[in-house]
């Protein structure tokens, strides 16, 4: 009978049957194959090794059964007809049945055993079912921003692979803008930077290949390159060399972001780094970037945009971009974000290319431009956010939303597959459990989409058992709650909290904040922004209050005993204590309740010594998952504010 799966099933399947009745937990599992075909799929998953963990985690704590061993027959079916990613699992009087049609689709099915069993764990009878699972989207993947000064240690990225295997994930970049990995040739360059190395790569590679999923290969060559065009050595190469003016009616110049799609010297350097980069990757795909090639065809290449147009301006050079990555055997693929702005190159896009189209707040709907792609052929891929980025602690429901929407649009009009980024803008001070409700979330989406979706019970299980082993089973909803204090911000910002917009302005007067918060605005809006007035009402009392609430649920969350668990409870307080130092930045610079010199006195030294112990507790938490090259950018703005703490107290005294 055809029923809701259980909730420790995760992500949902398909279809879940109670076929009735119980059978023994056997002592170990028999394993069979019906064919060679289907043993060699057991050999390739390591069916024997899984099936004998499965058991010991399952068995885990309870009392030995009495009598002889039991065992249990546990069959290997080869079918054709079957998804190839998907399977057949059943657990009956007869034993336990795989039926798959690809070593992706029993390791998939292991999985699901391995979860189907754990729910079981202590009882002496498991509950005979059947299950018939496959993905939605064929590629199911996370994006890693490695490119804004948070580069993991290996032994960090093997525990994100692992959580993205258990997730049924596929596909995993780590986005690269700036040195982040080891180009021998420009080591020099950038001598402050710890950056992944060939080896590193290869070994990621076939860790994660190892697991069923593709590390696929990411390197900027367009635009996104300032970090490169700030070295005198290729400043001249830039679109803008000396810097590009913001649009009217702003008035500054933003640095050189973009390189000059026309200057052969661009090509040159884009085709080193990737001759370089390329080889250590096993994936057939690379993604090429090409986003936000701010002031494209109104500098260097103004004249050559005049000539021909700035969509074919890009396309031109995307053309040759497309041919470095075919030499070395590779798929391409781009962001869709200038495709957007010219449709017209739609009809362009070879069969071999793969659009990424991204958007990250939810209220910006995902289904014109997913129908725009389906009509013109085009393969491509919805690109939804984390939204931890800029934020300390997530904006949970601007991320399920964007998610859902990405999904069902994605879903409805042909997407090849989905992929959640999470990117580190603003000095990546969000910790990884931050994104673990965003992953979960967006891996069942993209596996059973409308099975997923609005099922939050079998996300929050998951989440807190298997991610961040919490035995109590709340830590899932801590964290979705930990995403939510931007409600009470009440504030207009797109893409951010205005928490952690004040901790990267520092200390300032209400009316600079107001006026430098307008036009942040501005210029978002030129992004694609919503250009809504900047307005806020922040009350501090209220946030006290919510600051409190969070510090008790995280003293009483009960982690499994051990290192990471330590971690994990020392990161999230840490954010929590940003957090106050941004409340209270606002509620000085606001003045809501301070009136007196002397009470100013004492509320900034009071934020001085609280960011102190807070900086210093990041710095520590910081190094224990990632590398040192990039701590002191992301600090930079910490430092900062407690170099204005300092001035605005000798001013007070």
């Amino acid at each position: 009978m055809t029923a809701a799966a259980p909730n420790y099933l995760f992500p949902q399947p398909r279809r879940y049957e109670t076929i009735g009745g119980t059978s023994p937990r056997p002592e170990r599992f028999e394993l069979r194959a019906a064919c060679e075909t289907a043993a060699r799929l057991a050999a390739e998953t390591r069916a024997e090794e899984r099936l004998a963990a499965i058991l010991a985690a399952a068995c885990a704590g309870s009392a030995d059964q009495s009598g002889d061993p039991s065992s249990a027959v546990a069959l290997v079916e080869y079918r054709e007809e079957l998804h190839p990613q998907g399977y057949r699992l059943a657990w009956g009087a007869d034993g336990l049945r795989f039926a798959v049609r690809t070593a992706q689709g029993l390791h998939y099915a292991l999985l699901t055993a391995g979860q189907l069993f754990e729910g079981q764990r202590g009882a002496a009878e498991w509950a005979h079912c059947a299950i018939d699972d496959e993905p939605d989207f064929p590629v199911r993947g996370a994006m890693l921003d490695i490119g804004r000064n948070k580069i993991p240690k290996m032994e960090t990225l093997r525990m994100l692979v692992d959580r993205l295997a258990e997730l049924k994930f596929n596909h995993l970049q780590l986005y690269m803008e700036g040195f982040c990995f080891d180009y021998a040739r420009h080591s020099h360059l950038f001598p402050e930077a710890t950056p992944m190395t060939a080896a590193e790569y290869r070994e990621l590679d076939a860790y994660a290949a190892a697991r069923f999923i593709d590390l696929v290969p990411n390197q900027n060559c367009l635009g996104h390159m300032g970090p490169w065009l700030a070295k005198p050595e290729f400043r001249d190469i830039a679109e803008h060399p000396e810097g590009m003016p913001a649009p009217e009616p702003l008035a500054f110049k933003l640095p050189p972001l973009t390189m000059n799609p026309v200057d052969q010297r661009s090509a040159e350097l884009a085709k080193a780094l990737f001759d370089e980069l390329l080889p250590n990757f096993s994936s057939v795909y690379v993604n090429l970037n090409m986003d936000e090639p701010f002031g494209l065809g109104t500098g260097e290449s103004r004249a050559r945009a005049e000539e021909i147009g700035v969509g074919a301006l890009y396309f031109e050079y995307a053309e040759r971009m497309f041919e470095i990555a075919r030499g070395h055997g590779k798929q391409p693929m781009i962001w869709g974000d200038v495709l957007a702005h010219h449709p017209e190159l739609m009809e362009r896009i070879p069969p071999d290319v793969t659009v990424l189209h991204w958007n990250y707040d939810a209220p910006v709907a995902y289904e014109p431009h997913c129908r725009r792609l389906r009509e013109h052929g085009v393969r491509y891929y919805v690109c939804p956010g984390t939204s931890g980025w800029l934020s300390i602690t997530g904006r949970t429901d601007n991320m399920l939303g964007n998610i859902a929407d990405a999904a069902r649009s994605g879903l409805t009009h042909g997407a090849s597959g989905l992929i959640v980024a999470d990117w580190g803008d603003g000095g990546h001070w969000q910790t990884p459990a931050v994104s673990y409700p965003a992953l979960a979330y967006a891996a069942g989406a993209a596996w059973q989409t409308e099975a997923n979706l609005d099922r939050m019970e079998p996300l929050e299980h998951h989440v807190s058992a298997r991610m961040l082993r919490d035995r109590g089973g709340d830590a899932a909803r801590f964290l979705m709650e930990m995403g939510r204090y931007y409600h009470l911000e009440r504030s207009t910002m797109d893409n951010r909290t205005l928490a952690a917009y004040l901790l990267l302005q520092g200390l300032s007067d209400r009316e600079k904040l107001e006026r430098d918060a307008e036009v942040m605005v501005q210029v978002l809006k030129v992004l694609g922004g919503s250009g809504t007035p900047f307005a806020q009402d922040w009350r501090y009392a209220e946030m006290a209050e919510w600051l409190r609430q969070r510090r008790e649920e995280l003293a009483r969350l009960d982690f499994e005993p051990g290192a990471e668990s330590e971690l994990f409870r020392a990161e999230l307080a840490n954010a929590l204590d940003l957090i106050e130092q941004a409340a209270g930045l606002h509620r000085y610079i606001f003045r809501p309740d301070l009136e007196e010199a002397a009470s100013e006195s004492a509320w900034v030294e009071q934020l001085r010594a609280q960011l102190q112990r807070t900086l210093a507790e990041f710095k520590r938490l910081w190094l224990a998952r990632n590398r040192e090259g990039g701590l002191a950018a992301s600090t930079a703005a910490f430092e900062k504010l407690l170099g204005q703490y300092e001035e605005e107290l000798q001013k007070l005294r």
